[in-house]
């Protein structure tokens, strides 16, 4: 379940004065494939690194803009992917965590959004041709927010081991 940090969270969704900057600390569930790839790794080296993400216009219940629908792990991509980018940097905050900190800039993803992903790169493979692919690391879904270009969100997706 999302947390919203230092946020006028009810006010930019709810029609209310929109907040100039917004930070927003989502918990983010690995997906089915990310967790295969971890667990292979520690018999044959494989590993993944968290370089992109992206944000969505899914992830929310279009009946209740206030609830979030739950994550698929089985997913290879968002339901609605609107904007994709570098991860801005990350941090372990204890040895079962990582959380990556991304940023949307007053010029991007302009739009409703509910839904974000970490996509990772594939290193270190034995398999030909599978080091430098891309795969859905983890998602996270949280309820409706709306950004437009007076806005720049920090968002700081946190993903449990």
């Amino acid at each position: 379940m999302p947390s919203f940090g230092i946020s006028s969270f009810g006010a930019t969704s709810f029609g209310g004065d929109p907040s100039p900057s917004l930070l927003l600390s989502i918990d983010a569930e690995v997906t089915t494939l990310a967790q295969h790839l971890i667990a292979r790794g520690s018999t044959d080296g494989t590993c993944l690194r968290g370089t992109e993400f992206s944000v969505g216009r899914g992830g929310f219940d279009p009946f209740d803009f206030a609830a979030a629908v739950p994550v698929n792990p089985d997913s290879q991509q968002l339901d609605d992917e609107i904007f994709r980018d570098v991860i801005d940097q990350w941090e372990q905050p204890n040895d079962r965590a990582i959380a990556f900190h991304c940023i949307l800039e007053k010029s991007e993803a302009n739009e409703t959004l509910g839904e974000i992903a970490i996509y990772a790169e594939i290193h270190n493979s034995p398999i030909p041709g599978e080091d430098g692919t891309f795969v859905l690391f983890a998602a996270g879904h949280f309820p409706m927010i709306a950004k437009n270009d007076s806005m720049r969100y920090g968002l700081r997706i946190v993903v449990q081991a």
